[in-house]
């Protein structure tokens, strides 16, 4: 049996026809889809134990189907192949990115007996978080732009935010990471650099502390594979699940990610393993939503209490 995956190029480079390369066992193609308007690569190769990593059609007992997708790391050393024609390209010819991580699937037959075991041939890999969309509300807008002189000193922080919702989205974990942290070190920093005593400045806010606080209650409450992963971290680091070990990974785990050394795995941002910071991004993201609530009541509160005094 053979796959073939096939995922969409951008960047600013043209080919004069469609090109193959034999790297064995794999066949690799670049072409122009003329319906599509884009270049497309593609990969194909054998798979010798196939028969587990094909999709199932299943159906139940009140004739109700479904289709099961088994795990696909049987991809891996083509997904690897896509990403560094993608870092190389970069650098020689104006690749922006390959889009590895949403591509198609195709199982192509060999044999009569092969195309009988096939109930689906092609498929996307298609990732996406399905979220609902929220009503953009009149009463919003309207008291968005009522308040914005109060609350004008926010606009840019929050920026970071809306860069690292984007990347979180998007699956990019680390550079989501980044971006909400750097929400944090705006806010409560104070201008610190170093681990200690950016960890000291961020204990010493009651906004941050009770941001993280809520952000625990609430993977309690979940009791999700989020939670699991902070259990674990803070365990790793011999911290208890608390202000300061919350504080701890999150400064300790933005200076692995601010740096690149092929000589420490501990200092190494890949941007080939974005799934691994899942939970990081998710953990900064919810106290970074937690804090902005505080945040924007802050500048009316102590306007109250200035006019009590």
């Amino acid at each position: 049996m053979i796959v073939k995956i096939e995922a969409q190029i951008f960047g600013s480079f043209s080919i004069e026809k469609e090109m193959n390369v034999k790297n064995y066992p794999f066949d690799i193609n670049i072409r122009f889809d003329t319906n599509l308007k884009g270049y497309f690569i593609s990969i194909s190769g054998p798979v010798i134990n196939y028969f587990s990593h094909l999709p199932k059609l299943e159906i139940d007992e009140l004739r109700r189907s479904e289709i099961r997708f088994p795990e696909q790391s049987f991809l891996d050393e083509q997904i690897k192949i896509l990403q560094h024609i993608e870092s190389f390209g970069a650098i020689d010819q104006g690749i922006e990115k390959i889009n590895w991580q949403s591509c198609s699937i195709e199982w192509i037959p060999e044999t009569h007996e092969e195309g009988a075991e096939l109930s689906i041939r092609k498929y996307n890999r298609t990732l996406s978080y399905g979220l609902n969309p929220k009503v953009l509300s009149r009463d919003w807008l309207n008291g968005t732009i009522i308040h914005r002189k109060q609350l004008e000193h926010l606009a840019l922080p929050f920026a970071f935010f809306r860069e690292g919702a984007n990347h979180y989205h998007s699956f990019q974990y680390q550079n989501a990471s980044i971006n909400f942290y750097l929400m944090l070190e705006g806010f409560f920093g104070n201008g610190k650099h170093t681990n200690e005593s950016m960890k000291h400045e961020f204990a010493k806010s009651d906004i941050l502390t009770h941001a993280i606080r809520e952000a625990i209650i609430y993977f309690e409450r979940i009791n999700g594979k989020h939670y699991l992963w902070l259990q674990e971290i803070c365990k790793i680091y011999n911290k208890q699940v608390d202000k300061e070990g919350v504080i701890h990974v999150l400064v300790e785990q933005r200076g692995k990610l601010s740096h690149f050394s092929q000589a420490s795995s501990s200092k190494q941002k890949n941007p080939f393993k974005d799934r691994d910071y899942d939970d990081l991004a998710f953990l900064a993201m919810t106290i970074c939503v937690y804090c902005s609530i505080k945040l924007r009541i802050e500048p009316f509160v102590n306007k109250r209490q200035k006019h009590d005094t």
